[in-house]
């Protein structure tokens, strides 16, 4: 206890500690609690409300919903590539199966047309009205899409007529695409964590390798189970009317899932911008051209060894389909598990050094690959896939959260939409039929040297037109 004493007139205090047995110079018993208290997260933990708890996991289903909407629309895509070497003289009756399968192709690339005008409408619309709503009228329309070729009739049965049959069905499928490829792309990015965001965004790459590993394992089961006869005359229908209940379903889930909370806050708080469609665009012209100068050698890249390789190793390298198939799915499996390792390296590292090494190393492989691996065996073809695939997957893995986190929130989906879309239509729609024109009739390295031009381009971009984005507020 404290005592008062006077000394030279003046007055001291002094402290005495009293230290009775048993007890510190708190007065606490020995066996009482510590000296210094726990911190109070430590004596009651804070744990998160059951609101929280469950908004979270709203989110969860909401992300996972709008992936499955992404799978179906490249399961739809990819279903055509996959199947057009059997149905290619249905449609095209011509004596050489490179010709019909070129026109088949090239119909493929049609469809492309319609993915800017799909592309730009949704972008419009879902900055103005939200996300979701254009996400399920894309779906409704690929499903329509679906259901015409499934029900498609042939040149046997209707002539030239039926070529226009599938082109409609094609520009259909194309222009839901187009929306679907904008509004979902943006909605995945949004909906991430922005702690994780590259590993929680890549579920849109996920959704859509999942897609094409369902389109390919189709065509591997059928070609395996079925005669090249059933497969020529019924067989081919049967994935696009699996199609049509895959999308039916895929549209009833997605109805359940909320709309992107970033966007939904920045309607309230008034951040939208509604100053016409190209003007937005005009005003964020600097980063259309840097998207315009990435884009081209991934949606090549994309579309040539993750969508079509098996009916290019069938037409123009001669392998038999059950090899190719497999092969194809084998590497698209290893694919699949490679893209969240690149995302968590990309949310410690960083995007460009993912853009980096993807795109530094496809570069540098795509010749070697092509000429000393590529073959009609199942290896032949496995293994220049997969080595491709696992350094493309360092792209595709951080394309969502890279390209969100380029442009701001107000004007996200429209500024995105036209370099995504035309650089689709130009590069992507078009490399699986330049890639068999070129090597058939000009030179196997033209469309090699092609590749490796875009490819460069892209990394020239990354490293010295952008600057790191990791860390950047979406909703700012």
């Amino acid at each position: 206890m404290p005592s008062f004493a006077m000394e030279g007139g003046r007055l001291t205090v002094i402290t005495r500690t009293i230290k009775m047995a048993g007890t510190d110079s708190f007065g606490q018993t020995a066996d009482s609690s510590p000296r210094y208290a726990k911190p109070i997260e430590e004596q009651h933990p804070i744990r998160p409300s059951d609101a929280t708890l469950s908004a979270e996991k709203a989110r969860r289903k909401s992300l996972i919903r709008g992936v499955l909407g992404v799978s179906f629309e490249y399961y739809d895509f990819v279903v055509y590539a996959t199947f057009a070497p059997y149905f290619s003289r249905l449609f095209f009756p011509q004596d050489s199966a490179l010709a019909a399968s070129l026109n088949v192709l090239g119909i493929f690339a049609i469809g492309f047309l319609a993915r800017p005008v799909g592309a730009m409408l949704a972008g419009r619309l879902a900055d103005r009205f939200g996300r979701k709503p254009i996400m399920l009228c894309a779906l409704m329309l690929a499903t329509l899409g679906s259901l015409v070729i499934a029900c498609a009739p042939t040149y046997g049965s209707i002539g030239a007529t039926a070529a226009f049959v599938l082109v409609a069905a094609r520009l259909m499928q194309g222009l839901a695409h187009g929306m679907e490829s904008i509004s979902a792309f943006v909605y995945v990015g949004e909906m991430a964590d922005p702690k994780w965001r590259t590993l929680q965004s890549c579920a849109y790459p996920i959704g859509l390798i999942l897609g094409i590993i369902q389109g390919t394992l189709f065509g591997a089961i059928l070609s395996s189970v079925l005669s090249a006869e059933d497969m020529q005359g019924w067989g081919w229908r049967i994935p696009f009317a699996i199609g049509v209940l895959y999308g039916l379903l895929t549209v009833f889930l997605r109805h359940g899932m909320d709309e992107s909370s970033t966007y939904e806050d920045a309607k309230h708080q008034a951040n939208l911008e509604d100053n016409g469609y190209w003007r937005n665009v005009w005003r964020y012209r600097k980063t259309v051209l840097i998207l315009f100068l990435i884009w081209p050698a991934n949606y090549v890249a994309s579309y040539t060894m993750l969508v079509t390789f098996g009916d290019y190793a069938i037409t123009m390298l001669g392998a038999k389909p059950k090899d190719a198939y497999w092969a194809v799915l084998v590497a698209q499996v290893m694919y699949l598990f490679m893209l969240p390792v690149w995302a968590y390296i990309s949310d410690r590292r960083g995007r460009r050094f993912n853009y980096t090494v993807g795109f530094g190393a496809i570069f540098l492989l795509v010749y070697p690959l092509q000429h000393f691996l590529l073959g009609p065996s199942f290896l032949q073809i496995l293994l220049p896939m997969a080595i491709g695939l696992f350094f493309f997957a360092a792209v595709a893995s951080t394309e969502v959260a890279f390209m969100s986190e380029l442009v701001p929130n107000r004007v996200r989906a429209q500024v995105i939409s036209i370099p995504s879309s035309v650089s689709a239509v130009i590069f992507g729609g078009t490399a699986p039929y330049m890639k068999s024109w070129l090597t058939a009739y000009v030179s196997p390295n033209a469309f090699i040297f092609y590749f490796m031009t875009l490819a460069l381009i892209a990394v020239l971009a990354v490293r010295f037109l952008v600057k790191e984005t990791r860390g950047r507020d979406l909703a700012s």
